[in-house]
């Protein structure tokens, strides 16, 4: 094989990793979606500074969630 070939198929290889990758993390998304409305989860603040949002849910704990800063 040649090297090109090689670098094409390895830059296919990633993208298709991207893709699956993307595809999960978009429905983790989803469940945990659908748990936060069935749990009547209520967002609580932090004044910490930190990038993790808190939702207290009717299952007495308090869940973090990472928010990515924009």
């Amino acid at each position: 094989m040649k090297l090109h070939h090689i670098m094409i198929l390895s830059l296919l290889a990633a993208a298709l990793g991207d893709i699956i990758l993307l595809k999960y993390n978009r429905s983790e998304e989803d469940a945990w979606e659908t748990y936060r409305v069935e749990h009547h989860c209520t967002p609580v603040g932090h004044t910490d500074g930190s990038n993790r949002a808190g939702y207290q849910c009717d299952d007495g704990q308090v869940h973090y969630r990472w928010r990515q800063m924009r």
